[in-house]
């Protein structure tokens, strides 16, 4: 388990999320994502006042709004944005040569603190099951 490891596998992962979230501003350009809830399921307002219908029955989804809501807030902005905070983590928690976290290193006057440090390790939790995630990066 190494530092430089797991900055590889937060790249990767970030280099991913950008790539949906950006393929799904691309195949729904103008799109505003939001919730608009009457009896029609609708996920997707766009700029023009159209809509893409999802009928959730067929999901067997029991509480349609409260998962299109959860849907709606994770839209590709929002995605795009916390990529961007998870790169400039990843920049300012980037190990030295002996492995271990520079800031992290600061912070603590000097003592060893654990490599990879903490932040990165928490970084890589939401990606815990992807199947390069090594356990050992668990905080």
């Amino acid at each position: 388990m190494t530092a430089v490891a797991l900055e590889r596998f937060l790249r990767a992962r970030f280099q991913e999320e950008e790539r949906v979230a950006r393929d799904a501003i691309a195949g729904a350009p103008g799109a505003v994502w939001g919730v608009m809830a009457d009896h029609i399921e609708q996920v997707l307002t766009s700029q023009d006042r159209g809509t893409t219908h999802t009928p959730l029955v067929q999901f067997g989804a029991e509480d349609p709004v409260g998962l299109l809501t959860h849907v709606a807030r994770h839209d590709p902005a929002r995605v795009l944005r916390n990529t961007e905070a998870g790169r400039a983590l990843l920049a300012e928690h980037r190990a030295a040569e002996d492995g271990r976290c520079r800031t992290c290193a600061a912070a603590a006057g000097g003592s060893r603190p654990p490599a990879p440090c903490a932040t990165l390790r928490l970084l890589a939790l939401p990606f815990a099951g992807h199947p390069e995630y090594d356990e050992a990066w668990r905080p």
